[in-house]
C-alpha cells in the first residue's frame, strides 16, 4: 500500500504560510496552465486537529466561485490543498489517509467532496478530478462511501482516465462481491471511460463476480443509471463479457435483457433496438484472451505513476496572498 509519509514535503515554511488558513495565487509555470489556487491549512494530526482542518477546508470550498477567484475577476481551473503541520507540509492525500481513520470525521471529508463537485468535467490538477484524493481514501476505508464514488464517475471526465481503473480494481479486490460493489460495477459500465471493459472483465473473472452477480438486478441498475441508446450498447458489451466464449450463454444473457425491457412500460420501445444490436454474429470479446484481461496485477497503488502531481515545489516568489481566513 501507499506510504503516506512519502507525501510529506518541506516546500513551505510556517513563517511564510502563517498560523491561519490562507488562499494564494500561484503564477502558472507548468505546461500551458494559467495561474492556480493554493490553499494552506494549519493542522495537527490528532482527531481534534484533523476535525478543525476539515471544517476549515469545508468553509473555504463552500462557495467554489469565491474559492477559485484569482483576485482579478478571473477563475482558476485548478487548485492544490496542503496542510501545514508545524514546519512540514502535508499533501491532501496523506492528510486524508490519516483523517479517514476517524469514523466520526468521514462525513466532514465527504462534505468537501460534495463542495467541489457541483459541475461536471472539472479537474483539480492534470491527473485528478476534484475531490479525488478524499473520495478514494473514503471508499478504501469505508464501503458505504462507494456509492458516492460511483455517482462521481457519471460527472467526471472519464474520456481522459488516469487512476480510476486501478482504484476500482482495488475496491473490487478489497470488498469482493457485495450489493455495493455490484452498484459500482453498474456505474462503471455506464461511465464514459477508456478502461470500462478491463474493469468489468476482472470483476467477473478475477474477483469472482460472475458466479455471484444477480443478473436481473444488475441489468435494472444499468437501466436506471443510463439511457438508451447508451444503455443498449453497454448492456450488449456486458452480455458479451459475461458470456465469455459461450455463445449459448450470450443468447441467454441478451434474452434476459430483452425480457426486462419488454416488461417495463418505460423501456419496452427500446427492446427492438437492443435486439438488433445483439442480432449479429456472436463475437468473443478480445479480453477473453487472459493476457489482455489480466494485464493489471491489482497490486499497484491506485495513484501509481501520478505521484509527481502530489507535491510540486511551490515558489513563493511566484505566489501572491489573496486571503487570510479568520480563526
Amino acid at each position: 500500500m501507499h506510504d503516506a509519509k512519502n507525501n510529506w514535503h518541506n516546500c513551505y515554511s510556517s513563517s511564510q504560510t502563517g498560523k491561519t488558513m490562507q488562499r494564494w495565487r500561484h503564477s502558472g509555470d507548468k505546461k500551458d496552465w494559467g495561474d492556480w489556487i493554493v490553499l494552506t491549512i494549519p493542522a495537527t494530526m490528532d482527531e481534534e486537529g484533523i476535525k478543525s482542518a476539515c471544517e476549515s477546508l469545508n468553509a473555504a470550498t463552500s462557495n467554489m466561485q469565491d474559492f477559485l477567484n484569482l483576485g482579478d475577476g478571473n477563475q482558476s481551473e485548478h487548485y492544490k490543498i496542503v496542510f501545514q503541520v508545524d514546519d512540514v507540509t502535508l499533501h491532501e492525500r496523506a492528510f486524508f489517509q490519516e483523517a479517514v481513520k476517524f469514523k466520526e470525521l468521514r462525513p466532514l471529508i465527504a462534505q468537501y467532496v460534495d463542495n467541489v463537485n457541483h459541475e461536471p468535467d472539472t479537474w483539480q490538477d492534470e491527473y485528478h478530478p476534484r475531490g479525488s484524493f478524499a473520495i478514494a481514501e473514503l471508499a478504501l476505508a469505508d464501503e458505504s462511501y462507494i456509492p458516492s464514488l460511483a455517482k462521481l464517475l457519471a460527472i467526471w471526465d472519464l474520456g481522459h482516465e488516469t487512476y480510476q481503473e486501478k482504484l476500482i480494481d482495488q475496491l473490487f479486490d478489497l470488498y469482493g462481491y457485495t450489493d455495493t460493489t455490484e452498484y459500482l460495477l453498474a456505474a462503471r459500465l455506464c461511465a464514459d471511460g477508456q478502461h470500462i471493459d478491463e474493469n468489468v472483465w476482472r470483476a467477473l473473472y478475477r474477483y469472482g463476480f460472475k458466479d455471484k452477480i444477480d443478473f436481473n438486478r444488475f441489468v435494472k441498475s444499468v437501466l436506471q443509471l443510463s439511457t438508451f441508446p447508451e444503455a443498449g450498447w453497454q448492456l450488449e458489451k456486458f452480455c458479451q463479457l459475461y458470456a465469455g466464449r459461450d455463445q449459448n450463454a450470450y443468447s441467454l444473457a441478451t434474452d434476459t435483457v430483452l425480457n426486462i425491457l419488454r416488461n417495463d412500460e418505460r423501456l419496452s420501445s427500446f427492446a427492438e433496438d437492443f435486439q438488433k444490436e445483439c442480432s449479429g454474429e456472436f463475437r468473443e470479446h478480445w479480453l477473453m484472451d487472459a493476457d489482455n484481461g489480466d494485464s493489471n496485477d491489482g497490486e499497484e497503488d491506485w495513484n501509481a505513476g501520478l505521484e509527481n502531481s502530489l507535491i510540486e515545489e511551490s515558489d513563493f516568489t511566484k505566489m501572491e496572498l489573496l486571503h487570510t481566513y479568520s480563526q
